[in-house]
């Protein structure tokens, strides 16, 4: 199992429900700083995918809104067919404008 720490910005979520429990799902944009001559650093950004379940789920769709940040402390990458999606184990929102 690996562990992933992310910041980013809040692209799109959706609240869904599946079997009686809650889960949503978020599309975060991070950027993805990296050097590519000396002293020459590079931006580029990453969409990636993003779920939680239960209270999580709820307390997420209750107080985050598009644009705002969202620090993922802890996470858990898994592959579907290809697709990696990361489950969020813990998390703190950060509100557009703070």
């Amino acid at each position: 199992m690996n562990h992933c720490a992310f910041l980013g910005k809040i692209i799109s979520k959706n609240l869904t429900e599946l079997n009686d429990v809650e889960k949503i799902e978020l599309v975060l944009q991070v950027e993805n700083k990296r050097k590519v001559k000396k002293d020459v650093k590079k931006m580029d950004y990453e969409y990636l995918s993003f779920e939680a379940w239960g209270s999580a789920a709820i307390s997420i769709e209750k107080n985050l809104t598009i644009d705002d940040y969202m620090l993922i402390i802890d996470s858990t990458a898994r592959a579907d067919s290809g697709i990696v999606c990361f489950r969020i184990n813990e998390f703190k929102i950060i509100k557009k404008g703070n």
